[in-house]
């Protein structure tokens, strides 16, 4: 039995994968579907948006001096934003706005709200989502709830539940699930996705793994496996990079909620113009099985108060 003080990184990423693959797609028809954890909310192909928005920074454990992520100690913010997708074969154009706030609670927590306006298949949708999470001397808990309104292509309710969990040695475990509800024109189809994942952090650098086990009406499990990278300078800037591959459940056309193979690269930033305004980045390109492949980016503006 290896102990965290034995596992390497590399070691880590090979015996992560093993027991995903030995375990999780075995055992993931019997894991009553619950919540689902906020910085996993977005499937990993079609809704990655930059890692920046909404919860990116409860992957970050290192405790301040308060003795918990320096997150909840942080100043509230609020960032408004776009981005675009470019589609091949003759499928129209992806668009979407959002709106960000943050408010972070000290030893009380974490409140995020996004609201989004989406365009997909010519048609538009909108969204609002919730998350709550809350710190303990072993990690973190992420409590997510989100709804969209009369829906033609995103999911009418999501849950999810998460914990981000400190190990020594500088290392962290990540587990959640989730569970999205489509509407009568999908009908009624309901996706769950469960997710273990492994993460170092080295200095300034943080890296992670997560695979992820998902699927249709409780069918037979699809897995999936996302990689990351990220850099956090000591002026809150930071540059991430994540792939992902696998079998994922998306809606790839009005109506057609499908499991697909995709394929998903992205590099991600946020910059700090001055102390209290920063700009986030991303650009990002995906393969959704041999529906489409999406080319995009995204510009967010990010103001603390």
């Amino acid at each position: 039995m290896y102990t965290t003080s034995l596992l390497t990184p590399k070691r880590s990423v090979v015996v992560m994968r093993i027991a995903l693959r030995n375990l999780l797609i075995n055992y993931a028809k019997c894991i009553i579907p619950i919540l689902f954890l906020v910085s996993n909310r977005s499937t990993p192909a079609q809704e990655a948006l930059n890692v920046q928005i909404g919860a990116s920074a409860l992957d970050e454990l290192l405790p301040d001096n308060a003795g918990r992520p320096a997150v909840f100690d942080a100043a509230p913010y609020i960032e408004i934003g776009s981005n675009y997708d470019q589609l091949t074969n003759n499928y129209a154009s992806w668009s979407a706005q959002y709106l960000n706030l943050s408010l972070p609670l000290k030893e009380n927590g974490l409140v995020n709200v996004q609201a989004q306006n989406v365009q997909r298949f010519s048609m538009v949708d909108q969204d609002l989502n919730v998350t709550y999470a809350y710190p303990t001397k072993l990690g973190v808990i992420n409590l997510d709830g989100g709804y969209s309104a009369n829906p033609n292509f995103l999911p009418q309710t999501s849950f999810g539940i998460g914990w981000n969990g400190k190990l020594p040695e500088g290392f962290g475990y990540i587990v959640a699930a989730n569970q999205k509800q489509y509407s009568e024109s999908y009908a009624n189809a309901a996706t769950n996705m469960y997710s273990l994942g492994l993460e170092k952090y080295i200095g300034e650098f943080r890296f992670a793994y997560v695979g992820m086990v998902s699927s249709i009406n409780r069918n037979q499990g699809s897995f999936a496996s996302k990689v990351q990278g990220q850099w956090i300078g000591s002026s809150e800037n930071r540059l991430g990079l994540t792939y992902a591959q696998g079998m994922e459940p998306a809606v790839v056309a009005l109506n057609n909620l499908a499991s697909i193979q995709f394929q998903y690269v992205q590099i991600d930033s946020l910059y700090w113009i001055t102390k209290t305004i920063g700009v986030t980045t991303a650009l990002w390109h995906g393969k959704e099985g041999s529906y489409y492949q999406r080319n995009g980016g995204q510009l967010g503006l990010r103001v603390t108060f």
